[in-house]
């Protein structure tokens, strides 16, 4: 009997990431979550500084360097922009799904902090999208270490990982359904002091930040030199965009609680240091 195209689909994806545990409504998985978190964050941070080197390819020079780049979510006011929107910008960081609206030049890139929907984009359209771009272009810098472990070789090869410059241990409270449970201890990258930051030069180590993959896509563009930083698609509210058609599952607004005052914090720190920042996503 011939296999059905979506189990064939989800074979291939886990060629590449499988699944690892997770805090969802089943209590075996939470308590497993809960117990394993430690070890398999700390174990995956020590991986991921084994395995990222210090060189930083010369393409990112030439592609970032005095560059106006465009940072792309999968927010909805991806769907209300006309193609002349991006024509100003010289090089574009999609983020996940927002792939899907790749342009098709020499310049764009793929960025993410989180494997799970890389995941769901390879189930969704295989690992081409990646290939076609190329190692060098697709960037992977995990907010949650441990996803080191979900990657098969092969998955790893897909991508630049990146690493947080700093980690600690953390604890946050965790909920399934209407029940807030016990604190869950893991190791995590530090987050800056946007008072105090100071902008490094390229690098394949940087702070790796909460809330959206769009804030860490944001510093990698300005640590590799960009003048000026747009976002689109980047809302910080729920919803998809309708034009990536993406099987990422939608966020509520919740997810980016705190996260609008964060962008404005971050986006002072750089212009203080001659890097022009504007989320274009709001005013759409």
């Amino acid at each position: 009997m011939p296999i059905p195209p979506e189990n064939r689909q989800g074979a291939l994806a886990r060629q590449f990431v499988r699944p690892g545990p997770h805090p969802n409504h089943s209590v075996i998985n939470y308590l497993r979550w809960l117990a394993t978190s430690p070890r398999r964050t700390r174990v995956g941070a020590d991986a991921i500084a084994r395995h990222v080197g210090r060189s930083v390819p010369d393409r990112w020079r030439r592609d970032f360097a005095g560059k106006h780049i465009l940072v792309v979510g999968s927010g909805p006011s991806l769907d209300r922009v006309a193609p002349d929107f991006f024509a100003p910008f010289d090089t574009i960081l999609y983020i996940n799904f927002a792939l899907r609206r790749r342009l098709g030049h020499a310049t764009d890139y793929f960025f993410s902090t989180d494997g799970g929907p890389i995941g769901e984009l390879i189930a969704a359209d295989g690992p081409k999208p990646f290939r076609d771009l190329g190692t060098e272009r697709s960037l992977f810098a995990p907010i949650f270490p441990d996803q080191w472990g979900f990657f098969t070789p092969a998955g790893r090869d897909l991508f630049t990982w990146l690493r947080a410059d700093a980690y600690a241990w953390r604890t946050q409270p965790t909920r399934i359904g209407p029940f807030r449970l016990p604190l869950v201890l893991h190791y995590h990258p530090v987050q800056p002091d946007w008072a105090g930051f100071t902008l490094g030069g390229p690098s394949r180590s940087m702070p790796v930040l909460d809330d959206t993959s769009a804030f860490t896509a944001v510093l990698f563009a300005a640590m590799q030199g960009a003048e000026r930083i747009g976002l689109i698609g980047c809302d910080l509210t729920a919803g998809r965009a309708a034009s990536v058609h993406s099987e990422q599952i939608t966020p509520d607004v919740s997810v980016f609680a705190g996260a609008a005052p964060r962008f404005r914090l971050i986006a002072s720190a750089l212009a203080r240091q001659g890097v022009a920042v504007t989320n274009h996503s709001w005013d759409v």
